[in-house]
Protein backbone atom coordinates (compact mmCIF):
# COMPACT_ATOMS: atom_id res chain seq x y z
CA UNK A 1 0.00 0.00 0.00
CA UNK A 2 0.96 3.17 -0.67
CA UNK A 3 0.67 6.36 1.51
CA UNK A 4 0.61 10.07 1.27
CA UNK A 5 2.72 11.27 3.93
CA UNK A 6 1.96 14.82 3.40
CA UNK A 7 -0.94 15.30 5.90
CA UNK A 8 -1.06 15.07 9.26
CA UNK A 9 1.36 14.86 12.54
CA UNK A 10 3.84 12.44 9.72
CA UNK A 11 3.89 15.40 7.69
CA UNK A 12 4.62 18.38 10.61
CA UNK A 13 7.04 15.50 11.65
CA UNK A 14 9.46 15.56 9.06
CA UNK A 15 8.78 19.21 7.60
CA UNK A 16 10.51 19.80 10.90
CA UNK A 17 13.06 17.29 11.07
CA UNK A 18 13.95 17.11 6.99
CA UNK A 19 13.70 21.43 7.03
CA UNK A 20 11.94 20.85 3.91
CA UNK A 21 7.94 22.22 2.95
CA UNK A 22 5.24 19.23 1.13
CA UNK A 23 5.79 20.78 -2.60
CA UNK A 24 7.52 18.63 -4.70
CA UNK A 25 6.44 18.30 -7.90
CA UNK A 26 7.08 15.13 -10.07
CA UNK A 27 7.07 17.15 -13.20
CA UNK A 28 10.80 17.40 -15.02
CA UNK A 29 12.36 21.00 -14.91
CA UNK A 30 15.36 22.74 -16.11
CA UNK A 31 18.57 23.81 -13.83
CA UNK A 32 22.01 24.73 -14.75
CA UNK A 33 24.37 21.84 -12.95
CA UNK A 34 25.89 24.68 -10.90
CA UNK A 35 22.48 25.14 -9.26
CA UNK A 36 21.81 21.05 -8.69
CA UNK A 37 22.94 19.14 -5.30
CA UNK A 38 24.69 16.29 -5.19
CA UNK A 39 26.12 14.62 -2.26
CA UNK A 40 28.71 11.73 -2.52
CA UNK A 41 26.18 9.12 -4.55
CA UNK A 42 24.70 11.45 -7.32
CA UNK A 43 22.30 14.31 -7.91
CA UNK A 44 19.31 14.65 -5.53
CA UNK A 45 16.47 17.38 -5.25
CA UNK A 46 15.01 18.12 -1.38
CA UNK A 47 11.35 16.95 -1.47
CA UNK A 48 8.00 16.71 0.56
CA UNK A 49 6.50 14.00 -0.10
CA UNK A 50 9.52 11.58 0.40
CA UNK A 51 12.20 13.68 2.23
CA UNK A 52 14.60 13.73 -1.02
CA UNK A 53 14.71 12.27 -4.39
CA UNK A 54 17.27 10.82 -6.72
CA UNK A 55 17.20 12.69 -10.30
CA UNK A 56 19.61 12.60 -13.27
CA UNK A 57 20.22 15.17 -15.83
CA UNK A 58 20.66 15.36 -19.52
CA UNK A 59 21.50 18.11 -22.86
CA UNK A 60 17.85 18.90 -24.09
CA UNK A 61 18.89 19.22 -27.05
CA UNK A 62 21.06 17.35 -29.08
CA UNK A 63 22.75 15.98 -32.42
CA UNK A 64 21.71 12.67 -32.24
CA UNK A 65 21.55 12.35 -35.92
CA UNK A 66 25.55 13.05 -35.65
CA UNK A 67 26.77 11.12 -32.77
CA UNK A 68 24.27 8.10 -33.79
CA UNK A 69 22.63 7.93 -30.59
CA UNK A 70 20.76 9.16 -27.55
CA UNK A 71 21.91 11.72 -24.98
CA UNK A 72 22.97 9.42 -21.84
CA UNK A 73 21.75 10.08 -18.42
CA UNK A 74 24.06 11.62 -15.69
CA UNK A 75 23.75 10.26 -12.12
CA UNK A 76 26.61 11.29 -10.68
CA UNK A 77 29.10 14.55 -11.46
CA UNK A 78 31.36 12.81 -13.48
CA UNK A 79 34.03 14.16 -15.62
CA UNK A 80 31.72 14.02 -18.79
CA UNK A 81 29.96 16.65 -17.16
CA UNK A 82 32.53 18.49 -14.96
CA UNK A 83 32.78 20.93 -18.01
CA UNK A 84 29.24 21.70 -19.06
CA UNK A 85 27.58 24.72 -18.63
CA UNK A 86 24.72 24.76 -20.64
CA UNK A 87 21.29 24.43 -18.83
CA UNK A 88 20.84 20.21 -18.43
CA UNK A 89 16.82 18.63 -18.08
CA UNK A 90 16.46 17.50 -14.82
CA UNK A 91 14.24 14.11 -14.43
CA UNK A 92 13.59 11.14 -12.43
CA UNK A 93 12.91 8.52 -14.76
CA UNK A 94 14.80 6.71 -18.16
CA UNK A 95 11.75 8.01 -20.48
CA UNK A 96 12.64 11.34 -21.31
CA UNK A 97 12.25 13.68 -24.25
CA UNK A 98 14.57 15.68 -26.14
CA UNK A 99 14.89 17.95 -28.65
CA UNK A 100 16.61 16.24 -31.85
CA UNK A 101 18.87 19.24 -33.68
CA UNK A 102 19.52 16.84 -36.58
CA UNK A 103 16.18 15.90 -37.11
CA UNK A 104 14.60 19.29 -35.62
CA UNK A 105 11.48 17.65 -33.97
CA UNK A 106 11.22 16.26 -30.09
CA UNK A 107 12.06 12.89 -29.43
CA UNK A 108 10.20 10.52 -26.51
CA UNK A 109 12.80 7.81 -25.23
CA UNK A 110 14.23 5.61 -22.83
CA UNK A 111 17.60 6.82 -22.09
CA UNK A 112 20.73 4.85 -20.82
CA UNK A 113 22.70 5.78 -18.13
CA UNK A 114 26.18 7.83 -18.50
CA UNK A 115 28.56 5.09 -18.19
CA UNK A 116 31.57 7.19 -17.00
CA UNK A 117 28.86 7.45 -14.13
CA UNK A 118 28.16 3.89 -13.49
CA UNK A 119 32.02 3.27 -13.36
CA UNK A 120 32.39 5.75 -10.52
CA UNK A 121 29.91 4.79 -8.28
CA UNK A 122 30.73 0.74 -8.92
CA UNK A 123 34.61 1.55 -8.17
CA UNK A 124 33.82 4.03 -5.22
CA UNK A 125 31.07 2.43 -3.54
CA UNK A 126 30.86 -1.09 -5.09
CA UNK A 127 26.97 -0.28 -6.81
CA UNK A 128 25.81 -2.87 -9.49
CA UNK A 129 23.20 -1.71 -11.45
CA UNK A 130 22.47 -4.79 -13.54
CA UNK A 131 20.65 -3.11 -16.50
CA UNK A 132 21.82 0.48 -17.30
CA UNK A 133 18.48 2.22 -16.21
CA UNK A 134 17.34 5.19 -13.74
CA UNK A 135 14.82 2.72 -12.25
CA UNK A 136 17.46 -0.15 -11.57
CA UNK A 137 19.72 2.52 -10.20
CA UNK A 138 17.52 3.80 -7.36
CA UNK A 139 16.82 0.49 -7.01
CA UNK A 140 20.86 -0.68 -6.44
CA UNK A 141 21.15 1.95 -4.04
CA UNK A 142 18.71 -0.20 -1.91
CA UNK A 143 21.13 -3.47 -2.24
CA UNK A 144 24.36 -1.30 -1.42
CA UNK A 145 25.99 -0.28 1.94
CA UNK A 146 24.38 3.36 0.75
CA UNK A 147 20.78 2.39 1.63
CA UNK A 148 18.71 4.60 2.93
CA UNK A 149 18.14 4.12 6.74
CA UNK A 150 16.01 6.90 7.63
CA UNK A 151 12.48 5.93 7.99
CA UNK A 152 9.26 7.91 8.46
CA UNK A 153 6.70 6.73 11.40
CA UNK A 154 5.31 4.25 10.04
CA UNK A 155 8.83 2.07 9.18
CA UNK A 156 9.15 3.55 5.67
CA UNK A 157 11.96 5.06 4.20
CA UNK A 158 11.70 8.45 3.11
CA UNK A 159 12.09 7.67 -0.59
CA UNK A 160 10.00 4.67 -0.79
CA UNK A 161 7.46 6.41 -2.88
CA UNK A 162 10.42 6.58 -5.21
CA UNK A 163 11.71 2.98 -4.83
CA UNK A 164 8.24 1.54 -5.00
CA UNK A 165 7.91 3.46 -8.17
CA UNK A 166 11.12 2.51 -10.01
CA UNK A 167 10.17 -0.99 -8.38
CA UNK A 168 6.70 -1.09 -10.87
CA UNK A 169 8.46 0.01 -13.77
CA UNK A 170 10.58 -2.60 -14.30
CA UNK A 171 7.90 -4.66 -13.85
CA UNK A 172 6.38 -2.26 -16.22
CA UNK A 173 3.47 -1.64 -13.78
CA UNK A 174 2.11 -5.45 -14.67
CA UNK A 175 0.77 -7.33 -11.42
CA UNK A 176 3.33 -10.45 -10.90
CA UNK A 177 0.73 -12.69 -9.53
CA UNK A 178 -2.51 -12.40 -11.95
CA UNK A 179 -1.00 -10.11 -15.03
CA UNK A 180 -3.32 -7.36 -14.71
CA UNK A 181 -1.14 -4.19 -16.38
CA UNK A 182 -1.47 -0.50 -16.27
CA UNK A 183 -1.77 0.34 -19.84
CA UNK A 184 -2.23 4.43 -18.54
CA UNK A 185 -0.58 6.48 -16.33
CA UNK A 186 -4.10 6.95 -14.27
CA UNK A 187 -4.00 2.94 -13.67
CA UNK A 188 -0.11 2.64 -11.99
CA UNK A 189 -2.28 3.51 -9.11
CA UNK A 190 -3.66 0.05 -8.85
CA UNK A 191 -0.17 -1.28 -8.63
CA UNK A 192 1.89 -1.35 -5.40
CA UNK A 193 4.96 -2.26 -4.56
CA UNK A 194 5.00 -5.16 -2.01
CA UNK A 195 7.27 -6.50 0.97
CA UNK A 196 7.38 -9.85 0.79
CA UNK A 197 8.93 -10.40 4.49
CA UNK A 198 6.38 -7.60 5.84
CA UNK A 199 9.96 -5.81 6.85
CA UNK A 200 9.26 -2.29 5.40
CA UNK A 201 13.26 -1.55 5.22
CA UNK A 202 13.98 -4.43 3.21
CA UNK A 203 14.03 -2.90 -0.28
CA UNK A 204 15.90 -5.69 -1.80
CA UNK A 205 14.57 -6.47 -5.58
CA UNK A 206 13.97 -10.42 -4.34
CA UNK A 207 11.97 -9.05 -1.65
CA UNK A 208 9.61 -6.91 -3.19
CA UNK A 209 6.49 -7.81 -5.49
CA UNK A 210 4.61 -5.72 -7.78
CA UNK A 211 0.79 -6.52 -6.94
CA UNK A 212 -2.27 -5.25 -8.40
CA UNK A 213 -4.83 -3.75 -5.09
CA UNK A 214 -7.27 -7.09 -5.47
CA UNK A 215 -3.76 -9.50 -5.19
CA UNK A 216 -2.73 -7.10 -2.65
CA UNK A 217 -5.11 -7.20 -0.14
CA UNK A 218 -5.43 -11.04 -0.62
CA UNK A 219 -1.98 -11.72 0.34
CA UNK A 220 -2.63 -13.21 4.11
CA UNK A 221 -5.09 -12.23 7.00
CA UNK A 222 -2.99 -9.34 7.85
CA UNK A 223 -3.79 -7.30 4.49
CA UNK A 224 -7.77 -8.92 4.09
CA UNK A 225 -7.60 -6.89 7.40
CA UNK A 226 -5.51 -4.18 6.50
CA UNK A 227 -8.00 -3.62 3.34
CA UNK A 228 -11.19 -4.28 5.02
CA UNK A 229 -10.28 -0.58 6.82
CA UNK A 230 -7.71 1.74 5.38
CA UNK A 231 -7.50 0.16 1.71
CA UNK A 232 -11.32 -1.00 1.23
CA UNK A 233 -12.24 2.57 -0.51
CA UNK A 234 -9.48 1.84 -3.51
CA UNK A 235 -9.92 -1.94 -3.28
CA UNK A 236 -14.07 -1.18 -4.69
CA UNK A 237 -12.81 1.42 -7.05
CA UNK A 238 -10.27 -1.03 -8.40
CA UNK A 239 -12.98 -3.73 -8.54
CA UNK A 240 -15.32 -1.33 -9.98
CA UNK A 241 -12.91 -0.03 -12.57
CA UNK A 242 -11.67 -3.47 -14.07
CA UNK A 243 -15.15 -4.75 -14.10
CA UNK A 244 -16.46 -2.39 -17.00
CA UNK A 245 -13.11 -3.14 -19.13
Amino acid sequence: MIYDFTKGKSALYFSNLLKVEYDFDFNEFYLSQAELEFDNIGFFQKSQKNGFMRLGIFLPEYNDGHYKKNPVLHIYNCNTTDDLSQRMKVTNSSKNTFYSRDSKHNVSTNLEICKNCTRNLRKKFNIHLGLNTFSHFVLALEESEKKQLVTDRNGYIINWQQVSYCYRDTKNFICEKCGYKAKEINEQKYLHTHHIDRIKTNNKRNNLQCLCVKCHSEVDDFHRAKFSFEGLSQLDEFLRYTSKK
